[in-house]
């Protein structure tokens, strides 16, 4: 609860602060409205009316005053105290969760090569893990780039350009292991290697190919 109440804080303080502003002059509307001296000789429900113009707007105004500091004071916070993994990323975060989920594909697709016995096969299979290990230190490069636009923020603009392109990276990594499993189960021993080549043709150019890819 106090996590997201943080991070709630770190994307959108001001408006939190404005609202809460705005609903505390709401009450103060009222108790002005209820009290005879302060509305003189209007009705209550002028009175509501016009105090509810005056106070909310002006309490709305205070509240996001109030909310900008704590915004970047949760920012700073979050981001001081939440423990820095190896890759370096802020944990628990978009960006660190994209990473890790390529970085999972990739330790995945390096296990199930272990296994392939066919010598051919297993050559075959390292070429395309050594592209996947270059790829996934790309798409680590990409979401530290996207990490330092828009850290909490919802990502708009290159940030927005980078999550689409992590988000197609965790799909290919995850595809092309999925296909590495099915062409380990095809390349027992015995297994005349020529029979699977296309499909490890295929698996090749199902890799990712976020080297070189335009951020624009």
């Amino acid at each position: 609860m106090a996590r997201r109440l943080s991070r709630t804080l770190a994307r959108a303080g001001w408006l939190v602060f404005a609202m809460l502003g705005a609903f505390a002059m709401v009450a103060v509307a009222v108790l002005y409205a209820a009290d005879p001296v302060a509305r003189g000789d209007d009705s209550v429900a002028a009175s509501l009316v016009g105090a509810l113009i005056v106070f909310v707007p002006i309490g709305a105004v205070l509240g996001a005053l109030v909310g900008l500091p704590v915004q970047f004071a949760t920012r700073a916070m979050l981001r001081s105290s939440a423990p820095a993994p190896a890759h370096g990323l802020a944990a628990g975060g978009r960006w660190a969760h994209s990473y890790e989920a390529c970085a999972r594909s990739v330790a995945s697709f390096h296990e199930i090569s272990a296994t392939v016995s066919a010598e051919a096969g297993r050559e075959w299979l390292a070429d395309i893990g050594k592209t996947l290990d270059g790829e996934l230190t790309e798409a680590l490069r990409l979401a530290r780039i996207g990490e330092s636009l828009a850290p909490v923020d919802e990502p708009a603009g290159a940030a927005r350009t980078v999550s689409d392109m992590l988000a197609a990276a965790e799909k290919s990594f995850a595809e092309t292991t999925d296909r590495t499993a099915t062409i380990a189960l095809d390349l027992r021993e015995g297994t005349d290697f020529a029979t699977v080549r296309a499909q490890l043709d295929m698996l090749a150019e199902q890799a990712p190919q976020l080297r070189g890819a335009d951020l624009d």
